[in-house]
Order: C-alpha cells, then structure tokens, then sequence
C-alpha cells in the first residue's frame, strides 16, 4: 500500500537530492518535490480512500433509525388502539396524537435523539478514530519524503521504502478543498498533496503530469522498467500469490485486536454498565423535574428511594445482562464484520498477482506497472496469526504475507532473514495510550 503523502515544492530539486548524490542529469521532463508526511494527510488519504465506505455505513444507520422508529410508532399506536374507541377512526387519531405528545412518545425521542445526534457527529468520530488509530500504532510522526515525477509513472522514497508506480497505476487527479489527491488504480491509496503549501502553477503541473501520463498510460509499458534490467544478484527466494477476501479479513480482524483497540472497548464496556446504572433513575428525574410542584421534593424523594429499590434494579439488571450478551457476541460480530468489510474490499480493486522477492538487506513486493522495496532493516517485529505473518514495521503500515505463498524451504528461509534482520523480536513495542 502505497503511502499518502504531502507536497513543499519551490524551485525543482535536482535529482541528487532526491537520490541522495546521484550524479546523473535528471531529465528535463521530470521533476522532484520532497516533502513531510503528517499525521493530518493520513488521515485525508484515508477519508478520501474510503469516503464510500464511510458513507455507506452513515447511511445504514438512517436505515436502522427509520424502522425502530416504524417499530414504535406501531407500539403506539397498537395501544392507542386498544385503549381507545377501536371503531371510531377519528378517536383512535385524536389519542394516538395525544400518546405521541405525552409519555408514549417518549420512547421515540429516546431513541431519535441520541442516534440523529450520532449521525450529525459521525464524520467527526471517524476522524477522531483514525487519528487514535494512527497514534496507538506510531504513526502520528512526519516522517520525510520525496516523489519523483518522470513521464513514465512516480517513484515516491520513504524512510526504508521505496515505490515506483508505472502511468498505466495512476487514474487521476480529485481536488478538494484541503488537499490534491493523485488517484492509483487498484490500489487502495492516493497521493495526499495539501493544497496549502501548493501555488497555483504547482497544482497546474501536477495536473498537467497527471493527464499526461494518465493518457499515455494506455501506450505506455506496462511493466517497470527495472522488471527489464537483469538484477544486482538473485534473491533468496522467490514466490507468487494473489490476495484473496481470507487474507483480507485476516489482516482487519488483527487491526480490531490491537492493543489500541482492546483498551477502548474495555472503556467502553465499562461505561456502558455505569450508563445504564443512572439512566432510569435519570429519565424519572426528568420527568419530576418537569412539573416539580405537583409532587414536592419531600415526598418525591421517598417515593423515589422505594422505586429505587423495588423497581429500577430490575430495569438495571435487564441493561445489563443485555450488555453482557453483546460482550460474550462481540468477538463473533468483530470476525462477521471483518468479513464483510473485506468482501466490499475485495470488490473494489481488481485482483492481481503479487511476486514477492526476498534479498538479504530487503523485501521486495512485484504487481503489474507497481513495485515497493522495503528494507529488512526498517522492520520491527513479525507475528503469526492463522494462517499470515503480519510484519509490522517503523513508521509505516504493516505487509501481510500469507504461508501459503511459503511452500517447501520457504518458510524457513523467510523466517531465518527476518528474524535475523530484526534482532529476533517478534512484537512490535506496546503502543502509547
């Protein structure tokens, strides 16, 4: 997965600064631009990324709204109905106007209040969990980089990383109001450019680039050019596998159980039993409260006390064993959504083959008009779940690997370079809270 990143650009840095003392002439029809990338344009690549993913999931919760709110306004009604004149139409109306005014209507707005509150502030939450996200997992640092723009596609070098992405990999250009994103075909990632440290003769050669290589991507190569060129020396081993909907769903489900993760829902949890502890006591104290002179505080509070203790714990009880059936299914719905969400994943992007090459000092990942270089010494740590090893890695994203991809010594040579290259840690560091 290719890395969002940000744009400074001034005078065009020659290509011994993005190459660090290469002394070969950069061609006229390519330019560099070197840049940080901060925890902001990770968050706007992943918005972006997966603005419909988002959408789709506010949407539903409108969906849900609409028929619990069916469901109740049919509750309603069904008592208005058998309360009142059952064959007098305009009766049945007149109360059942009444119940939705008075008391029976209260659960309607209980219900309507929070989740309409919910989706008001729902693109707010899902930034804030992207950044906790980010910051849970060491990703919320700059870190440097530098892209390199030629007529054939963009080279992008990272900390331990290197990408280069052929013309026929690159769809596009979207600009928003914050940020100019460089849109990759069948990858799920852009290039984050922020319009802020960008003038308006930058955002036009940007765009010039992407048009240009975006239509000559169709005759242009569709392999790297360094898929041509023999390599330096063989690689220590070599092997092929397409990403299936399993190996997606393998690599969301490890996210869901990260540390981060695991410490919010306990929060979580625990609120949600203090929650429901207060809220009856709470709704009955609004309800006081909204005509406290009928019934004075000196009578209102015994009464109170004796419902406290004859009738609201069972209200509290019935939340909580409610809470503690979602517990004990939490684990089940995290693996279905995991499912569903690399079923929709999947659907996106076409599936291509990827060749993974193995050296001493990097590893290698191979697609069609797409290459990255990692090095094996900006690797943290390596752990196994099922059937993948999820290799975490600095200031980056983690690669999932499947063993099926590892047949015969394999394993053993990908396991022995790893783990020797890492020092033989096999976690990457608790995360900050």
């Amino acid at each position: 997965m290719l890395e969002p990143g940000t744009v400074r650009s001034g005078d065009r840095p020659s290509r011994e600064a993005a190459m660090g003392g290469d002394a070969a002439a950069e061609p006229p029809e390519a330019f560099t631009i070197a840049a940080p990338i901060d925890l902001q344009d990770r968050i706007a690549a992943a918005l972006f990324t997966y603005s419909d993913l988002f959408a789709a999931a506010r949407r539903r919760l409108l969906y849900i709204l609409g028929w619990m709110v069916l469901v109740l306004l049919a509750m309603t009604g069904f008592s208005s109905w058998q309360e009142g004149d059952r064959q007098d139409i305009g009766a049945f109306v007149s109360r059942f106007a009444a119940d939705l005014l008075g008391l029976g209507g209260l659960p309607i707005l209980v219900v309507v209040v929070p989740v309409l509150l919910y989706y008001a502030i729902q693109p707010t939450l899902v930034r804030s969990r992207l950044k906790r996200w980010y910051r849970d997992e060491r990703l919320d640092q700059p870190i440097s980089a530098t892209y390199r723009f030629e007529p054939g596609g963009i080279t992008v070098f990272l900390p331990g990383r290197r990408t280069v992405l052929a013309c026929s990999r690159i769809s596009g250009v979207a600009e928003t109001t914050t940020h100019l994103f460089i849109q990759l075909k069948d990858i799920e990632d852009v290039l984050t450019l922020p319009l802020r440290l960008l003038s308006g003769e930058q955002i036009a050669h940007i765009k010039a680039w992407a048009a240009s290589c975006h239509a000559g991507a169709v005759g242009a190569a569709h392999s790297l050019p360094e898929q041509e060129a023999p390599p330096d020396r063989p690689p220590l081993l070599s092997t092929r596998f397409q990403l299936t909907e399993e190996d997606r769903a393998v690599a969301l489900g490890w996210q869901m159980e990260r540390p981060g993760m695991r410490r919010r829902r306990r929060r979580g949890f625990i609120l949600a039993f203090l929650a429901t502890a207060l809220i009856v006591p709470l709704i009955f104290g609004f309800l006081w409260l909204l005509d406290p002179v009928r019934v004075p505080l000196r009578y209102a509070l015994p009464l109170f006390v004796e419902m406290f203790a004859t009738t609201f714990w069972q209200y509290v009880l019935g939340f909580w064993a409610l809470i503690a059936v979602i517990i004990v299914l939490h684990p089940w719905a995290r693996r279905r959504h995991a499912r569903q969400l690399a079923r929709q994943m999947q659907k996106r992007v076409q599936a291509y083959e990827y060749e993974v090459r193995l050296y001493d000092d990097r590893l290698e990942v191979w697609q069609d008009g797409w290459r990255n270089s990692f090095e094996t010494a900006s690797l943290e740590g390596i752990e196994r779940r099922d059937e993948h090893f999820i290799l975490l890695r600095k200031e980056d994203e983690p690669l999932i690997l499947p063993l099926r991809a590892l047949d015969g010594d394999k394993l053993s040579i990908f396991e022995r370079t790893i783990a020797r290259r890492i020092g033989g840690e096999n976690h990457r560091p608790e995360a900050r809270t």
